[in-house]
């Protein structure tokens, strides 16, 4: 099922404008913030079941679909930590209970998107699966983007929330951008065009403090700044190298190795290299094997390995069979070689590893979260 903006939308046009008279009334949202949706404000998975018990007394019916999950929202932070850039894009401070009620929603509804999407994508069969989830989910916030850009009011409410949306639409697009490279097409919209659709004058409103150009032109300014640090880090890194001790560097094996092997799949059956390539690499920098390709166990690795294996199996990074073998291989052929190219046995842990482990594992850390199927 495509995701939707669905909050951002009945603020638009549903139930939740802040212009319909009646969500002006600091009574009624005093009540459904004390209805613990203010105690939950930051766990969107209880938040959003606190929302929709509190807006049913309210004859307001929310349907939301994808409400996400306590793993895949501390895989989101886990990102959000490589992300730092995006964290000044922030909503402005609310300054009464309405303003609070629909700063939080639409903090929660921006979660809501990018938990969706990313559990979207790690269901998805093929590559081609993922992009049209991700594709459709830009257009969906393209149109919501043009939409937001045509509302003008006068009271400070709609001001407050309008800025808010505009805010939250563009941190969201360049994030999903950010976070989905391989899948976002080539007809996504660029920080500047999204910048002129939401803002014609923004030349001269970034000089208004809490104003969406005033945050986008904050935003952009640090970015530019992190970027020039980077390069000056980088630089400094590289003269510095021979005197600070560090990590060797990843060297791809794009071979097969080991003598002794007898099983029927090769390195030829790998479907695509370089993505293969990228994964080992991952798993040397996360310490599951060393320079030489052994693994190494560590805190009990060998059973996140063995639910590494069965992924890689699912995402097919390897041939149903070869000219030599013309029957389908079995799982237990894929391990077999798997253990021996990184010198490990993890028979037992393979045969019992579930896909509620593989899951897990899959949560816990993000380069395999978001892994790009080979076909």
């Amino acid at each position: 099922m495509i995701v939707k903006p669905l909050i951002f939308d009945n603020i638009l046009f549903g139930e939740l404008a802040p212009w319909i008279p009646e969500n002006n009334a600091e009574t009624k949202f005093r009540d459904i913030l004390n209805n613990q949706v203010r105690t939950n404000k930051d766990i969107p998975e209880k938040f959003f079941k606190a929302l929709i018990t509190s807006l049913r007394n309210y004859s307001i019916v929310l349907k939301l679909e994808h409400l996400p999950n306590t793993e895949i929202i501390a895989n989101l932070a886990k990102f959000a930590e490589l992300q730092t850039d995006f964290n000044s894009l922030a909503i402005p401070t609310f300054y009464n209970k309405a303003s609070e009620f629909y700063m939080y929603l639409i903090i929660n509804e921006r979660v809501r998107i990018l938990a969706a999407i990313t559990n979207n994508t790690k269901k998805c069969a093929t590559p081609i699966d993922s992009e049209f989830q991700v594709v459709s989910l830009l257009n969906n916030l393209e149109y919501t983007i043009n939409q937001v850009a045509q509302k003008s009011y006068t009271d400070k409410l709609s001001i407050y929330v309008l800025n808010a949306l505009k805010i939250s639409l563009f941190r969201i697009y360049e994030e999903i951008k950010s976070s989905f490279p391989y899948y976002i097409g080539s007809e996504s919209l660029a920080a500047t065009e999204i910048i002129s659709i939401l803002d014609t004058d923004f030349s001269s409103n970034k000089l208004i403090p809490d104003s969406f150009a005033y945050a986008i032109s904050q935003f952009l300014s640090l970015k530019d700044k992190n970027q020039t640090n980077s390069k000056t880090t980088e630089t400094d890194t590289k003269n510095k190298k021979s005197e600070i001790p560090d990590k060797p560097a990843f060297i791809p094996k794009k071979n097969d190795f080991r003598s002794g092997y007898k099983g029927k799949l090769t390195y030829d059956d790998v479907i695509k290299p370089e993505l293969f390539s990228k994964l080992e690499e991952y798993l040397y920098n996360y310490d599951f094997i060393d320079l030489d390709y052994n693994f190494k166990d560590i805190h009990t690795k060998k059973k996140e390995f063995a639910a590494i294996y069965k992924l890689l199996i699912r995402k097919n990074y390897f041939r149903e069979k070869n000219i030599k073998h013309l029957s389908k291989f079995r799982d237990a052929e894929y391990r077999q070689y798997l253990d021996i190219r990184y010198n490990v046995s993890t028979t037992q842990q393979f045969s019992k590893c579930t896909p509620s482990i593989v899951q897990s594992v899959s949560d816990k850390y993000y380069w395999l979260d978001t892994l790009q199927a080979c076909k």
